[in-house]
């Protein structure tokens, strides 16, 4: 699939909340997986808060003068690798045109890669399930495994990497817990053909979609 590619158009995302009138006990309580997603958009500031507690920068920390700094992140990581990258598949997102975009940690923007509506394609490469269509935006997790392997071997790859989405996609559940919308990760997928949707390098793999919406019921 041919994608369109915008000139770095890069949206900057509001600032995220740090407080909620939700408690982490509440949001554990009420966490379900949602599939029956309304037409409804959502906001950029869904989309900001929803990013950041995926995979956010929460702390800045030097560990000595010998070594660099390292930027810390909301979900936690072995050795603070981070193999995980992320990207929106947006539809109907409040003052954001349709496309496929990559969520930029260090910066919190999203950088345009794609001008089209990709859920439909996104839908089809996720054996059809409905809430892919259906739900304004999809986070999809991709891993770029060398980060891990490079240090960890083979044990980065069957462990740890699946240990690190794990953490973020909780982070996924509980945030729109608490924001009054709803998800389901779904591992159900043609790996290959998400990849050719999403135009990943060759040395990303995907590992979850993640669709995002107000919910019925």
């Amino acid at each position: 699939m041919e994608l369109t590619t915008p000139s770095d158009k890069t949206f900057q995302l509001p600032v995220p909340s740090f407080e909620s009138n939700v408690s982490v006990e509440q949001a554990l309580l009420n966490r379900r997986s949602r599939r029956d997603f309304k037409s409804d958009p959502i906001s950029m500031n869904d989309v900001s808060q929803i990013l950041w507690a995926a995979y956010g920068i929460n702390q800045s920390k030097k560990f000595s003068l010998f070594r660099s700094g390292r930027r810390l992140k909301t979900a936690p990581s072995a050795g603070a690798r981070y193999p995980l990258e992320l990207y929106l598949v947006a539809g109907k997102v409040n003052d954001l045109p349709p496309g496929l975009f990559k969520y930029l940690p260090s910066d919190h923007c999203i950088r345009q890669i794609s001008d089209k509506d990709l859920r439909g394609e996104l839908y089809a490469a996720a054996r059809h399930q409905d809430m892919i269509l259906k739900a304004p935006a999809s986070l999809v997790y991709t891993a770029i495994f060398k980060r891990m392997t490079s240090k960890y071997g083979e044990r980065g790859r069957i462990r740890y990497v699946p240990m690190d989405v794990g953490h973020s996609a909780q982070n996924v559940y509980l945030q729109v817990t608490a924001m009054n919308l709803g998800t389901c990760a779904v591992g159900a997928f043609d790996d290959e053909q998400v990849s050719i949707v999403l135009d990943l390098p060759p040395e990303e793999e995907p590992l979850y979609i993640i669709p995002v919406g107000y919910y019925y019921g």
